[in-house]
């Protein structure tokens, strides 16, 4: 079989830091933080923790009142994420808004959810304890796959469709299995990514329990601080964000638009705890090493990381200790970027978010800055891109995702050219 190129031609967001790709790279270029205090419930006097990364004013495209009162709101998220990307490729039809390719079959949507509908839970949960009936909805929109599902029906996607579940690698993985969809000839064109909305006071209680989120309530803005010394924790964060990934002839016969290449992929599991990474990178490592050997390119040609880079103690130490074992001297010349310092951490859309900047970058050469680095860190000696996007214009782009359960996912894209 002829070897099969994988191209982005289109791409949607929803975040903190804005309802749309355009708006997300400014406050990314800008280092700007989306992280406020939290407004979607009101905090109990017993949670450490009121400030989040919370997506405000969103609007669905199509999306009817009666619509939106039934749909979970993780399935919202990816469906204006969906529009968005599926407009940018020239895909929908301006009447039907259905996708125009002639096979539809051959077109699918791999959209991952580390939680699902989290709210519905919470409100069916609420409703049966009070001894009232359960929504005929509730399972239907609680379930992670639904995001997946309810965008294929909505776009007319009938290609492969299923959701990957890894907390907060989930989308990463999401993206490297349609990679890999298309890779193998099973697909021409695949949206991926991933949705979460897991600011809900269960969920930010569960992870406050675990001592993960950072205490700095009084300074949201500052409060996520990736690689620093004074770091204490992540921002819990929501958001979706995908990917339209298309084979290269594919997409040169329709005439799009040509964002960027995905060219590797790595997905390996520490097996070391359910929560915490293992201390030496182990499994990161091998993530890694198989996305450039996939990718066929060295090392050496990384020149920039977004990392998974969450602000807690344990990841950032063993993150940068896998970057120097597989990088060597040469990690030195590359620019690290975490993003989570603006957007906080979206779990399950995280690493989807972090794909959006990696194919900014690949497009503008401009690296998002680390924000609210001020002390630096022995045991994180990378450089971090301080504060201020910095334009390196790398050729080559590796974005690292870790999540609760060991699991591991490395994806690396590729400046476009002929």
């Amino acid at each position: 079989m002829k070897e099969r190129r994988i191209v982005i031609t289109g791409m949607g967001a929803v975040s903190c830091g804005g309802n749309s790709v355009q708006e997300l790279w400014e406050t990314l270029s800008h280092g700007r933080s989306g992280i406020r205090q939290i407004s979607l419930f009101e905090p109990e006097p017993k949670l450490p923790v009121t400030i989040a990364g919370e997506v405000r004013d969103l609007v669905v495209p199509g999306m009817t009142v009666k619509e939106e009162r039934r749909t979970a709101r993780f399935t919202r998220f990816a469906i204006a994420a969906a529009h968005e990307a599926l407009t940018q490729a020239k895909l929908l039809d301006a009447e039907t808004a259905k996708i125009t390719l002639p096979d539809p079959f051959r077109a699918g949507a791999l959209i991952s959810s580390g939680a699902g509908g989290v709210e519905v839970y919470d409100k069916n949960a609420a409703a049966l304890a009070r001894g009232s009936g359960l929504s005929a909805f509730f399972v239907p929109s609680y379930i992670t796959n639904t995001a997946s599902g309810s965008v294929a029906i909505r776009f007319g996607l009938k290609g492969p469709n299923f959701s990957v579940s890894s907390a907060c690698a989930s989308s990463s993985h999401a993206i490297g299995e349609a990679f890999w969809q298309i890779k193998r000839g099973d697909a021409d064109l695949m949206l991926a990514g991933g949705s979460e909305t897991c600011v809900t006071r269960l969920l930010t209680g569960g992870f406050a329990a675990l001592t993960a989120l950072s205490l700095q309530n009084g300074e949201p803005e500052k409060a996520c601080k990736p690689f620093d010394l004074n770091r204490d924790g992540f921002v819990i964060a929501e958001g979706a964000a995908l990917l339209v990934l298309e084979e290269l002839e594919h997409a040169k016969q329709r005439g799009a638009t040509i964002l960027a290449e995905l060219i590797g992929y790595g997905a390996t599991c520490d097996a070391w705890h359910i929560t915490s990474p293992d201390p030496e990178g182990t499994g990161d490592i091998r993530a890694m090493q198989m996305a450039i050997a996939h990718a066929g390119c060295r090392p050496e040609d990384i020149t920039c990381i977004s990392a998974h880079g969450t602000g807690t103690i344990a990841n950032d130490k063993c993150e940068t200790k896998a970057i120097r074992a597989v990088f060597g001297a040469h990690a030195d010349k590359i620019a690290v970027s975490a993003v989570k310092s603006m957007i906080g951490h979206a779990l399950g859309a995280a690493g989807a978010l972090a794909a959006v900047a990696c194919v900014k970058t690949a497009e503008t050469g401009l690296v998002p800055p680390t924000i609210n680095y001020t002390t630096p860190d022995p045991e994180c000696d990378l450089d971090v891109t301080p504060n201020i996007a910095r334009q390196a214009d790398p050729e080559f782009i590796l974005s690292n995702s870790l999540g609760f359960g060991g699991h591991n996912a490395a994806l690396i894209f590729k400046k476009y050219t002929e």
